[in-house]
C-alpha cells in the first residue's frame, strides 16, 4: 500500500503537492483562530500549517527522488542551527520592534519551537547543505542576474507608490507610515525588521518554497507560464482560509472573495515572472513575495480598488513583453519535468 502511493506520488507530483498541502494548512486551521484568541501553546501548530505548502513540496520531492543533491552531515547539522537561530531572532525582533510586544524566557522558547520548521525549509530551499540527505531546489543553481534582487524588492513597493500617487491625484487620503514611531534611519531599520520577517515567517519559505519553488516548474513543463500562474492563483486563495477566519475576515461574503482573486490573481502572475525572469530563483519570488506584504502591512491606507486596477495593467505589460502566453522550452530552468502532471 505505502510503495503503490509513494510511486503514484512520483506520477502525480503536482497533483499530490496539492493535496497534502491543503491537509496540512486546513487540517490544523484551527489553530490560526486559537492563536489570534490568546491561545499562544498552539503557536507550532500555526507555523506547521503556513509551511504547509513547502513541506508539501518538500515531502513530494523526497519521495519522488528529485531535486537530489549531497553535503556533509555536521555541516549541514550547522547550517540548520545557524538557520534557526536567525529565523527566531527575526521573529522576536518583529514582536519588539513592530508589535511593541513583551519578551520573556517562556516567550523566546515557544519561539523557537515553533520556528523549528521554519529554519527547516531554511536551510533545504537557501543554504547549499541541506539537512535532508539528497534534497535541494533548483533555486541554487539557477545564475539568476543579481539585479533580480533589486528588482524583485522594488517591484511591489513602486507599484503602491504608484497606486498612492493615483488616489491622490483622485483626492483621496494618502498612504503614509504614520503608524511607525520613527522616521529617516530608524524607519529603515524598521522596514528591515519587517521585511525579513515576512520573508521568513512566511512569505519566502512556507509559501513560495512551495507555490513557485516546488509547483510553478512543474506546472510549467505542461503549460505556459500564464496558465500556471493562474492555476496556482486559483488554489493559493482558498489556501489562506483559515488564516481570513483567524483574522475574522467576512468569508461568508462573496465580494470578499472577488475582491481577493482580483488581488491574488495579478500578484502571483506578477511573482511567476520573477520567478521565471529569474530563471528559478526561489530566493527572487520570495523577496517579490515579501516585499510586498511589508508595503501592505506597513503603508496605510490603500485604495484596493486602484491598487487592482493598477497590478492589472502591469500585468498586461509584462506578458504581452514576456508572451507569457507561450511555454517555456523544456530546457529553461524555470521547467521541471516530472513523471506526470
Amino acid at each position: 500500500m505505502i510503495t503503490k502511493t509513494f510511486k503514484w506520488i512520483g506520477c502525480h507530483q503536482v497533483t499530490a503537492f496539492f493535496i497534502i498541502t491543503f491537509v496540512i494548512t486546513w487540517g490544523l486551521g484551527f489553530s490560526y483562530k486559537a492563536v489570534m484568541s490568546g491561545k499562544y501553546l498552539v503557536l507550532p501548530l500555526m507555523f506547521l500549517a503556513t509551511c504547509g505548502p513547502a513541506l508539501a513540496g518538500i515531502m513530494v520531492a523526497c519521495i519522488s527522488g528529485s531535486n537530489r543533491s549531497s553535503a556533509k552531515k555536521r555541516i549541514s547539522w550547522v547550517a540548520f542551527i545557524i538557520s534557526w537561530i536567525v529565523v527566531t531572532s527575526v521573529f522576536i525582533a518583529n514582536h519588539v520592534f513592530i508589535n511593541k510586544g513583551p519578551v520573556s524566557p517562556a516567550l523566546v522558547a515557544l519561539v523557537a519551537i515553533s520556528a523549528l520548521p521554519v529554519a527547516f525549509i531554511v536551510n533545504l530551499v537557501y543554504t547549499r547543505f541541506p539537512i535532508v540527505p539528497g534534497f535541494q531546489l533548483k533555486s541554487l543553481r539557477s545564475g539568476a542576474n543579481p539585479a533580480w534582487i533589486f528588482i524583485s524588492l522594488l517591484v511591489f513597493p513602486l507599484l503602491t507608490v504608484v497606486s498612492a500617487l493615483i488616489s491622490r491625484l483622485l483626492g483621496q487620503q494618502s498612504p503614509s507610515f504614520s503608524s511607525l514611531p520613527a522616521a529617516g534611519f530608524g524607519l529603515a531599520g524598521l522596514i528591515a525588521v519587517k521585511f525579513l520577517y515576512q520573508f521568513f515567517f512566511f512569505n519566502g519559505t512556507g509559501e513560495e518554497a512551495g507555490w513557485r519553488g516546488f509547483a510553478l516548474p512543474r506546472l510549467q513543463a505542461y503549460v505556459s507560464p500564464l496558465v500556471a500562474g493562474l492555476i496556482l492563483a486559483l488554489l493559493w486563495v482558498p489556501w489562506h482560509l483559515f488564516l481570513w477566519i483567524g483574522e475574522g475576515r467576512d468569508v461568508l461574503s462573496i465580494s470578499f472573495w472577488v475582491s481577493s482573486y482580483l488581488l491574488h490573481i495579478p500578484s502571483g502572475i506578477i511573482l511567476c515572472w520573477c520567478y521565471n525572469r529569474s530563471r528559478g530563483s526561489v530566493l527572487i519570488a520570495g523577496i517579490a513575495h515579501a516585499s510586498a506584504n511589508t508595503v501592505v502591512a506597513l503603508l496605510q491606507p490603500l485604495e484596493q480598488k486602484i491598487m487592482i486596477i493598477v497590478l492589472f495593467v502591469f500585468v498586461v505589460a509584462i506578458v504581452i513583453i514576456d508572451q507569457m502566453w507561450k511555454r517555456l522550452p523544456e530546457e529553461h530552468p524555470a521547467v521541471q519535468k516530472s513523471l506526470a502532471n
